[in-house]
């Protein structure tokens, strides 16, 4: 997970994603047209990918803390997506169920669901 999370940080999404098994589960919330259950790696990369291409102006990512047992890690994150004028301040929990060395499962969970919606729906927070 360590280093997940540092080529995140460096903005290295590619090494990032070479953390995920094949067949990774993700689970997006909201109402957003992102939302919802993906399976595969091309579906969990496509969703990260388009939520990035949203913040065409920077993503920074400031991990909070983190909490880990053998099976899940949990990351506390602080997200800022820019896009002009408008600008996501977030707070998330990011679930990672882990296998081996690979992530096979993350589970996100917004501190405002309703913000993250409507940035990503492209209208203003």
């Amino acid at each position: 997970m360590e280093q997940y999370i540092n080529a995140m940080r460096r903005g290295d999404r590619a090494a990032a994603f070479g953390h995920y098994a094949d067949d990774i589960v993700g689970h997006v919330p909201g109402r957003s047209p992102l939302a919802g259950d993906l399976y595969g790696k091309p579906a969990v990369v496509g969703y990260i990918e388009t939520a990035v291409a949203q913040a065409p102006d920077g993503v920074e990512v400031e991990v909070v803390d983190m909490l880990a047992s053998e099976e899940r890690v949990v990351l506390i994150v602080r997200e800022r997506l820019h896009d002009g004028d408008r600008v996501l301040d977030m707070c998330r929990a990011n679930v990672y169920r882990v296998e081996g060395d690979r992530i096979v499962e993350i589970s996100i969970f917004e501190a405002d669901q309703y913000a993250v919606d409507e940035f990503l729906s492209g209208g203003p927070p």
